[in-house]
């Protein structure tokens, strides 16, 4: 039981940390102010000449010390998307995790983030960075209490479970997030 309420807590924490506003939940990587922004130059996907410029362009949107300890985020559909990408030689762009390694992309390694938002007009669904510019504090841990009374009558035990975290981004030059737009 503690392990089906451990992922549930896991998957509205993992929403947070991405989207929330800050307001009775962490802020979110994606909604935090100040991140530069680098645009596709295309309304409602990547441009179709040339889409790697645009990952370059993040990629030196950062500053070299912490771009090279930096991570590529963005859920598995857009991640299908640029796995497909290829440079001149025909070469894919990202290269496939090797004796437990991770998938990199451009020499930077890959970080799955389910609720990123999907490719589309005037989504946000790529960020590159160094996430220790982004804190997580787990303020109070995972605690289940057992309560036999309230539904008693009813032969039903109730269980309580309770766990606060907090987040925001500490250090807004050390990311760059995509922003699907002309």
């Amino acid at each position: 039981m503690t392990t089906e309420i451990a992922k549930g807590f896991a998957k509205v924490e993992g929403l947070a940390f991405v989207k929330g506003t800050g307001t009775g939940q962490p802020r979110g990587l994606m909604t935090a102010p100040g991140i530069a922004e680098v645009k596709t130059g295309v309304a409602a996907t990547f441009p179709t000449s040339n889409p790697l410029d645009v990952l370059i362009a993040m990629q030196h949107a950062i500053p070299s010390f912490h771009a090279a300890s930096a991570v590529w985020a963005m859920n598995r559909s857009t991640l299908s998307v640029i796995r497909r990408f290829q440079d001149a030689q025909g070469q894919y762009l990202v290269t496939d995790a090797k004796d437990g390694g991770v998938m990199r992309l451009l020499g930077n390694p890959i970080v799955e983030m389910p609720d990123m938002d999907n490719i589309g007009a005037g989504t946000t669904p790529i960020v590159f960075g160094d996430m220790s510019g982004y804190r997580i504090f787990d303020r109070v841990g995972l605690s289940i209490l057992r309560d036999p009374f309230t539904l008693g009558t009813k032969s039903q035990v109730r269980f309580i479970a309770r766990k606060r975290v907090g987040a925001d981004l500490t250090h807004a030059d050390r990311f760059a997030k995509l922003k699907v737009a002309a």
